[in-house]
């Protein structure tokens, strides 16, 4: 029997298995694709030519640490995505683009040479040898006393067969929806759960990217960026950007089209996109070849919840999907399960390090090897007097992303819970290294709270509310925002949604601190 079985070679899997291994917990990950990444895909030309991601493709260093560390830990190396000269804007298919009056869109963001997929192999070729299974397919997952029990469909030899697979604890690390849709529960998931699975959309699930690969970035002579929005009705791409590297020039964008509207058009969608991008940046622009990557098509990806979704909202998991399940054996993750960064890879990390943090076996305490509660509790109140510290300036880097890259919807909000949630995100990191003691932390019943909760949570006290009116001075005092009136000075609906989304953010918190310290209770295994 394993110590714990992931279920998914994406980011998040990978990166959790990685965590654990060097913990020494035993473990195998288990991947239905023939290839690790997930949605994380990179196509390598055959001959020269650029490296393209027809996945997930940046990330920002300023208000991703994860994946900046990440990124430094492995020697990979990363590049600026490009982004100087002029973004133009098609809103009338008969008339030439416009120039619109900004200086890059993307905000900071960073690439990595030789794409995405180097970050997942590097992760996959750190692992032991045979770690990562492929071609198994989750089909059932069973309950037991002691152990979960795992049913995997395999097909060896053009025959399918039944796999079964025991393990102490099980990570699921697809998305939400998929396991909702095609993977059993023995016993059934709560109804809660069970929603709250299948209520989460699929980061990608709907998208389909078009690359097209060019001999020199022609489009810079022209001062030209590469980015382009198009907003009319015939669109075939709705977003455009420079693909290039180090390896060579390319273009690439996302379709206009959903899932349904663009299936007529899938022999022939190369080609629209090809005479987009000319219709764009010129003649020159014009592609022999362009690649077309269609997510909605990918059954590892796209489930039929999604398919079927018109408008689907970005992906936020219902809090449940981020506790412990049936007595702290069974744990979902992903990105789509994430605090923080969700849909990103950023969002795969966070994921990944909260798993860790409830997998990793943690370290018997003995005799005079140390330190006693009352310190490792006095430690914790010191960081979170520092952490507290760092809030306003989190919360300006947040604000001044979104702003670089013209996102202005309800930025005061959305900071101001993205620090919260990036705050409580590393508390539980550090809580969950602290030496507390085995059996020192038992819970009380019949609530099943930690005795050491509420002391953990004290320090926090008033943490939302001088957040608030930090952000709001900073927010009265800022130029870049003085001209939006909603932003610069919110009135009182405003503020309310801000405190219901701080209030919800507090509330999971408390919870998760709760559940790390009850799992870190009793004796020692």
């Amino acid at each position: 029997m394993i110590d714990v079985a992931v279920i998914g070679a994406g980011l998040t899997g990978l990166a959790l298995a990685h965590s654990l291994q060097a913990q020494g917990v035993k473990l195998a990950v288990f991947e239905a694709r023939d290839r690790v990444g997930g949605r994380i895909l990179t196509h390598v030309p055959q001959g020269p030519g650029a490296h393209v991601d027809l996945g997930a493709s940046w990330y920002w260093p300023d208000t991703e640490p994860r994946m900046a560390a990440l990124v430094e830990s492995l020697a990979l190396k990363s590049f600026v995505q490009p982004d100087q000269g002029h973004v133009l804007s098609l809103v009338d298919p008969a008339r030439a683009p416009d120039v619109l009056d900004v200086q890059g869109i993307h905000g900071g963001a960073r690439r990595l040479s030789g794409g995405m997929g180097t970050l997942t192999r590097s992760l996959h070729g750190r692992l032991l040898e045979g770690t990562v299974k492929l071609g198994h397919r989750l089909v059932a997952v069973h309950d037991a006393p002691d152990h979960v029990e795992l049913h995997f469909a395999r097909v060896e030899s053009g025959v399918q067969h039944v796999e079964r697979v025991t393990a102490r604890r099980v990570v699921l690390t697809l998305p939400p929806r998929l396991l909702a849709q095609s993977v059993r529960f023995q016993p059934a998931l709560s109804a809660s759960t069970a929603h709250a699975l299948a209520s989460v959309p699929t980061w990608m699930a709907r998208e389909a990217k078009a690359v097209a690969r060019f001999d020199r970035p022609f489009w810079h002579a022209q001062g030209q960026s590469g980015s382009a929005f198009v907003s009319h009705p015939q669109a075939v791409l709705r977003e455009v950007w420079d693909a290039s590297d180090e390896q060579g020039a390319a273009l690439a964008g996302f379709c206009a089209m959903g899932p349904d509207t663009r299936r007529p058009f899938e022999r022939s969608l190369p080609l629209l996109a090809s005479s987009q991008f000319a219709q764009l940046f010129g003649p020159e622009a014009h592609a022999d070849l362009v690649l077309v990557n269609d997510w909605s098509l990918d059954a590892w990806t796209c489930s039929e919840l999604d398919r079927l979704d018109p408008e689907p909202l970005p992906p936020q998991a219902d809090p449940v999907l981020r506790r412990p399940h049936w007595s702290g054996r069974l744990f979902f993750g992903g990105t789509e399960t994430a605090r923080h960064a969700v849909g990103h890879m950023e969002g795969a990390l966070e994921s990944a390090a909260r798993l860790a943090d409830f997998l990793r076996h943690a370290k018997p305490t003995r005799h005079g090897t140390t330190r006693p509660l009352e310190e490792s509790l006095a430690s914790f109140e010191l960081w979170v007097t520092l952490e507290r510290q760092d809030a306003v300036p989190r919360y300006r880097q947040h604000l001044n992303q979104m702003l670089a890259r013209q996102d202005r919807d309800r930025v005061t909000q959305r900071a101001m819970l993205a620090t919260a949630e990036q705050t409580y995100t590393r508390a539980l990191e550090q809580l969950a290294a602290l030496e507390l003691g085995w059996g020192v932390n038992r819970p009380l019943t019949p609530t099943g709270r930690s005795e050491l909760t509420p002391q953990v949570l004290a320090p926090f006290s008033g943490f939302s509310k001088s957040l608030v009116n930090d952000a709001l001075a900073f927010n009265a005092s800022s130029c870049a925002l003085s001209n939006f009136d909603t932003e610069h000075r919110p009135d009182a609906d405003y503020l309310q949604a801000i405190t219901v989304d701080l209030a919800a953010a507090w509330r999971e918190f408390a919870w998760a601190t709760n559940d790390l310290l009850c799992s870190r209770s009793g004796p020692s295994p």
